[in-house]
């Protein structure tokens, strides 16, 4: 199973796929497999038994790449953060889909006899 396919899965489970995710999922997956070469060609920089310098040219592109892949993590609902925001955007459409139009009529002829007798 690709990483694509992957995130669709976990996306579905969570209820929240919809087929215009696939690009950024596409990004995603694409910039998970250059982090991994970044990490790869940084860790191929060190020499023998000592760690990779965070001085390094590789280690500042996979710093960015990993604000880019918590970005689109976050964007698509993966994770907590962007979960809470995604079912509360659905929450709301749902609850104004479901409100009666003229409710907020009725709040404003509520608000205007409330001021119209404390004036």
């Amino acid at each position: 199973m690709t990483k694509e396919e992957k995130y669709i899965e976990q996306l579905k489970a969570l209820g929240i796929w919809q087929p215009a995710f696939e690009g950024a999922v596409h990004e995603l997956a694409v910039l998970e497999r250059e982090q991994s070469r970044a990490r790869k060609a940084w860790k191929e920089t060190a020499e023998d038994g000592k760690a990779p310098s965070p001085l390094d040219p590789h280690y500042t592109l996979i710093r960015q790449q990993s604000r880019d892949i918590m970005a689109l993590r976050d964007a698509l609902g993966l994770t907590p953060k962007g979960l809470r925001r995604i079912w509360a955007i659905s929450t709301q459409n749902n609850a104004k889909a479901e409100e009666p139009p003229e409710l907020a009529d009725n709040v404003l002829t509520l608000v205007r006899e409330k001021h119209r007798g404390a004036g």
